[in-house]
């Protein structure tokens, strides 16, 4: 080979070299601010200068430290060493610290509360106005503290039934990391049991411990009619909720919803109470309340509802859903709205 050839060759490599890595996405600044959300409350709002345009990057509960928001920018690498670890407000978030890993940057928001506390919101600012490139917002707030010794006057002497969906030899929806739906709601279930009869409610639980409610591998229908029996049985039951996570094959799915049955315009009241509720508590997104035909909302006598807390099948969310603090946050919720109803009553 002539050195003319070879000199041509080496020439097209640093050529084909230099194209690939200016073609790679970078992460070019970030700043932050404190603002207002209301006159009593502020919020931390973050911005991270991109030199691209429609950037794909994801944004959840870090799984394996619910005291981190962990955000992943794909096919971009970091352009300034500065921004490795930036000490952020303190009581909103300590700091954020950029790392890259392979192709991709992770930047870890430590926060000083549980995740499960944080209102967290991103959006990718369009092409139209940064024409050299985008800008990725984080908004993060920490969600008030509920307070634990909550006055429910309105469920004192009325009697509800619990069901936590699922035990036993049934395990129910498994999430991406482990965490079966049948612990998730007989924890949550508990919890509502315990504030509603400090607060003078006469509660039954469908089962108190991991089992099944007939018999162990019973049928679908055995075990569904055993629940509707234990507030049937019951003399002047006012009201039976079950509780379940939802969950689905896209893991993207996500959000708290509430049933009822159709013909049941009470179970569609409480529905709506308990839903505002949770929604207010969580900040997850909100798909509602609707018509169901399920078994146990059928075939109860009394208002009767679903909750689908959120989706174990989404790793966000399941990690929030294996969280004490935001097992009580949706306890609390709830509860008030039970309270609401009986109030409305």
């Amino acid at each position: 080979m002539s050195k003319k050839i070879i000199f041509l060759f080496l020439s097209l490599m640093f050529l084909v070299q230099a194209v690939c890595s200016a073609s790679v996405p970078t992460v070019r600044d970030f700043r932050y601010s404190i603002l207002k959300a209301s006159a009593d409350e502020n919020y931390l709002h973050m911005e991270i200068k991109l030199d691209s345009v429609n950037q794909k990057y994801n944004l959840q509960v870090n799984p394996d430290n619910n005291k981190q928001l962990l955000l992943t920018i794909f096919n971009t690498r970091l352009k300034n060493d500065n921004l490795k670890q930036i000490d952020l407000d303190g009581t909103i978030a300590q700091q954020i610290s950029f790392q890259q890993k392979g192709n991709d940057i992770q930047a870890v928001i430590s926060l000083p509360y549980n995740a499960g506390l944080a209102d967290y919101k991103s959006h990718l600012l369009s092409q139209e106005r940064h024409l050299s490139g985008s800008v990725l917002t984080i908004d993060v707030k920490k969600m008030p503290n509920k307070p634990n010794n909550m006055s429910l006057s309105a469920v004192a002497g009325h009697t509800i039934v619990l069901d936590p969906g699922h035990g036993g030899s049934d395990s129910g929806a498994v999430g991406p990391d482990g965490i079966m739906e049948k612990t998730i709601t007989l924890a949550v279930a508990q919890k509502v049991y315990n504030i509603l009869v400090s607060n003078g409610a006469a509660v039954v639980m469908t089962r108190t411990t991991d089992k099944d409610v007939y018999a162990p591998n019973d049928s679908a229908a055995e075990e569904l009619q055993a629940r509707v029996n234990v507030a049937e049985f019951l003399k002047n039951t006012d009201i039976f909720i079950s509780i379940h996570a939802n969950s689905f094959t896209n893991p993207t799915a996500n959000g708290t919803e509430t049933f009822y049955y159709g013909p049941s315009y009470q179970g569609q009241q409480l529905a709506s109470f308990v839903q505002s509720e949770m929604i207010q508590a969580n900040g997850l997104a909100d798909r509602g309340t609707s018509e169901a035909n399920f078994y146990v909302l059928k075939h109860t006598s009394m208002p009767s509802i679903l909750i689908e807390l959120a989706f174990i099948s989404n790793y966000n969310e399941e990690s929030l859903l294996n969280s004490d603090t935001f097992q009580t946050l949706m306890a609390q919720a709830i509860c008030r709205g039970i309270n609401k109803y009986f109030q409305a009553e």
